[in-house]
């Protein structure tokens, strides 16, 4: 059975997080669905429709 390090999409799926938590902190741990619901509190528009980096700039913005 392969190893995650040994996958090269999770390779990249770990620097894509790590990018996201240099950029927008904290925040980028939360899950979508978290981000979804802070996003509605805020008044974000149709924020169920939007991708987790939207999501977390949208937030931070």
């Amino acid at each position: 059975m392969a190893k995650e390090h040994d996958n090269p999409h999770a390779q990249h799926g770990d620097r894509r997080v790590e990018e996201l938590r240099q950029k927008y902190g904290d925040m980028a741990d939360m899950t979508t669905d978290e981000l979804k619901q802070r996003a509605q509190q805020q008044g974000v528009k149709e924020p169920w429709s939007k991708s987790k980096e939207e999501l977390l700039r949208a937030l931070s913005g």
